[in-house]
């Protein structure tokens, strides 16, 4: 008999099939999570009160819906825990389910994943028909790949409700962006061979007049999804430049990074409008390095044009989450750019044999064609130690800091220490 807990909780995984396949995105994290962690197979699988049902691929098996007392995933579901299983032959829970008798799993490793509203609506796994030991690390890396892709599910979701509830989400988002509720907060970027911070990501933070602080998962897809992301990103950048100048009067040599949507490609005098909001804070735009997101939706001949007048103007231009979407390679070769960032699950991957390729194969390309990188996601003092080994300028991550509000980078910069010199 289905519990009114497994009744909600299947409420809440429906939002995440219903609406048809996910992102390439996630096929891609998929991918790499197989490849890093040496399985032949890698799912995300959502369960319902019923029924498993595989929505993203790579390997054999999975795609067909199955019941959930015959998936090992049901297990993770419903302990909310990962799950390892160095032999499910061995395992008497797990010995007689249908895909272990066929042989197609033999050693399993799931992590849950949770919805919006809390309840786990299905699990990450990997998958290997033979048996075999688990190395500790393999997990740890599965729930930091478990962390991803529950961020890129949440934005699959919030797209398709904001599409159904679209015009009061946009009137709202419209009237914050007027009222400059939308404020930066700033993670710091560091120079990986002094470890200094020489710079500043500014990331898109909504300060909603109750005083709760809205994650930019709630607001952000929707922006990029109208033309209020080139108020916002506009927005953004008029404070981080004025935050910038009350910085560099202690240090002059920071920086600030700001992101720009490619919608600003299709305005005219959108690169006269981004100087301009520089200018006018008193600081140069060689201070400024902008960041190019959502490259699916460039067009690459009039960027060309916007870029190549925002690089004569001094800014420096960057392709962002370079490493998970290879079609930003054409864009590397055809768009003036003076750095890429590599994403956040290359970074996960490194240490393994696939994401120290995917590095030194981004930093090597890089080199080639002058221009420095800046991998994003570093958590771990190895994880930045190996990064530098293989070529990379600058970091960020949470191992130096969380992105914080303008006034916790006032406080740091007043306090002399040695990631803050010049």
């Amino acid at each position: 008999m289905t519990t009114e807990k497994q009744r909600l909780q299947g409420r809440s995984a429906a939002h995440y099939f219903d609406d048809g396949p996910a992102s390439a995105r996630l096929q891609t994290t998929v991918a790499l999570t197989a490849r890093t962690l040496g399985f032949p197979t890698a799912m995300i699988n959502i369960l319902d009160t019923t029924t498993r049902h595989t929505i993203n691929l790579i390997g054999a098996g999975g795609g067909v819906p199955l019941a959930r007392e015959e998936v090992l995933c049901d297990v993770v579901v419903n302990s909310g825990r990962p799950l390892e299983v160095p032999d499910a032959r061995a395992d008497p829970r797990f010995a007689d389910l249908p895909s272990v008798v066929r042989g197609e799993i033999g050693c399993y490793i799931g992590v849950p994943l949770a919805g919006r509203e809390s309840f786990i609506v299905g699990a990450l796994c990997v998958i290997d028909p033979r048996p075999h030991d688990i190395d500790p690390d393999v997990a740890n890396r599965l729930m930091e790949f478990g962390r991803i892709v529950e961020d890129q599910l949440d934005l699959v979701r919030r797209l398709d409700e904001q599409r159904i509830d679209g015009e009061l989400a946009v009137a709202e988002l419209a009237e914050a962006i007027a009222q400059e509720q939308i404020v930066p907060w700033y993670q710091p970027i560091v120079d990986l061979p002094s470890g200094r911070t020489v710079g500043f990501e500014a990331l898109a933070r909504w300060q909603h007049p109750s005083g709760e602080m809205h994650d930019p998962r709630r607001f952000v897809p929707l922006a990029e999804d109208t033309d209020l992301i080139v108020d916002l990103d506009l927005l953004v950048m008029r404070r981080a430049v004025a935050d910038l100048r009350r910085w560099q009067e202690i240090n002059p040599d920071l920086r600030v990074n700001v992101n720009l949507s490619s919608r600003h490609f299709n305005i005219d005098e959108s690169a006269a409008a981004i100087n301009d909001a520089v200018l006018k804070a008193g600081v140069s735009p060689e201070a400024v390095d902008l960041e190019i997101t959502e490259t699916t939706r460039l067009n690459p001949v009039r960027a060309a044009q916007v870029l190549g007048e925002l690089r004569e103007a001094g800014f420096g231009v960057w392709l962002d989450d370079f490493g998970t979407g290879w079609s930003a390679l054409d864009y590397l070769l055809r768009l003036p750019v003076s750095g890429v960032k590599i994403d956040r699950a290359v970074s996960i991957a490194l240490g393994s044999r696939l994401g120290n390729a995917l590095t030194r194969a981004v930093t090597g390309l890089a080199s080639e064609l002058q221009l420095v990188t800046t991998i994003e996601g570093i958590e771990k003092p190895e994880h930045a130690a190996l990064a530098y080994e293989l070529g990379c300028n600058y970091a960020q991550g949470y191992l130096w800091s969380p992105p914080q509000p303008a006034g916790a980078v006032d406080d740091a910069l007043n306090t002399p220490g040695p990631t803050h010199r010049a």
